[in-house]
């Protein structure tokens, strides 16, 4: 017999190109599958799209509901689906013809509870393969699978195949009061309920970063409190499959990325704000409790990353913020000068 794979899609005022993620979707090679398309309340024409493409495929359910953000949505199309394995797909990426139909295969083949393929990132600059899962063999140790889930974007739900029976046996939810890195802590409470684990060497899945906003134009105490919940499960997650130091580890180094990240953040307002309440900002950052728990661990090889790591130990807040804005020239610099792979879409 056939199995059923749900693709769940949630879609949020994606007008511009839901069209092109649900034609891939469509022409997969692999048929037996459900397409749950959740419209999160959206307030341009991608309710009219789905209901278009629903006339083409019976294989798609429309689901609409009131705006309750993308966990909200992806948990609706969890609890409705019916398929033995789940796939995730953004509304504005795109995945080959084979996504489902290689990522079941192997699933089946190696009987893994998890599979895992490359990506393929599209923005501005060019194209970039990544993968972040490369397993020589089925039988990783399920902290090492954890440490690759907490590199890169593994944790991501998306270019992965998932057992359906393991979500709803263990009852996961994706936290709905999270609105960053749900996903990660999804994955991770995912990992620790599998025997095994498999990856495909073959970029699957597109990733659209032309479609990506600022990460905020505010840094607000919201973001803060956002990644103190999200490490805090983290660090749940691994006591409970016996967090050893390489975990506690693992965790520095997260805590160490978001805190560069915010103070980043923090210094692209300065024209706006100033740069007096840029620099309290960024010592309310700095004063943060679970900051301070993991500084003296921060560490980094990248030569540029050094003095980010020296400044915060050291609570040099000005200076933070000036090297912060050189970096970000540099970014810019690099971004302008360097040719991408091109890669024949």
């Amino acid at each position: 017999m056939t199995p059923k794979v749900s693709v769940i899609i949630p879609v949020y005022n994606c007008e511009d190109y839901l069209s092109d993620c649900l034609d891939s979707i469509l022409n997969q090679t692999y048929e037996s599958i459900e397409i749950i398309i959740i419209d999160d309340g959206s307030t341009d024409s991608s309710g009219r799209i789905i209901s278009h493409y629903k006339q083409i495929d019976q294989r798609i359910i429309h689901i609409v509901q009131e705006n309750s953000g993308p966990s909200a949505a992806r948990n609706k199309g969890i609890s409705e689906s019916k398929g033995t394995y789940l796939v995730f797909v953004d509304s504005d990426d795109t995945v080959e013809t084979n996504y489902v139909e290689m990522l079941l295969n192997e699933m089946l083949a190696s009987n893994a509870d998890l599979v895992c393929c490359g990506y393929m990132d599209f923005s501005k600059t060019g194209v970039i393969k990544h993968s972040d899962f490369k397993l020589q063999h089925h039988h990783v140790l399920q902290t090492d699978m954890m440490e690759m889930v907490c590199q890169g974007t593994g944790g991501v739900l998306w270019s992965k195949i998932f057992k359906r029976k393991i979500i709803e046996n263990n009852q996961l939810k994706l936290d709905q009061n999270l609105f960053m890195c749900e996903d990660l802590v999804f994955v991770l409470q995912y990992v620790t309920h599998c025997q095994s684990f498999a990856s495909i060497p073959n970029y699957l899945y597109k990733y659209n970063r032309l479609n990506q906003g600022s990460i905020s134009s505010n840094v607000s105490a919201a973001y803060i409190q956002n990644f103190i919940t999200v490490w805090t499960y983290i660090e749940e997650i691994f006591h409970s499959v016996g967090g050893s130091t390489r975990m506690k580890a693992i965790l520095a180094e997260k805590v160490q990325q978001i805190t560069i990240t915010l103070i980043e953040l923090h210094s692209k307002e300065l024209r706006e704000k100033g740069f007096k309440k840029v620099t309290v900002n960024i010592k309310e950052l700095l004063s943060n409790p679970y900051i301070n728990a993991y500084k003296d661990a921060f560490s980094t090889k990248k030569y540029l990353y050094k003095p980010y790591i020296f400044l915060i130990k050291h609570q040099s807040t000005s200076l933070l913020i000036i090297y912060s804005v050189y970096i970000s020239y540099l970014k810019e610099v690099k971004q302008k000068l360097t040719h991408r792979e091109k890669v024949t879409i």
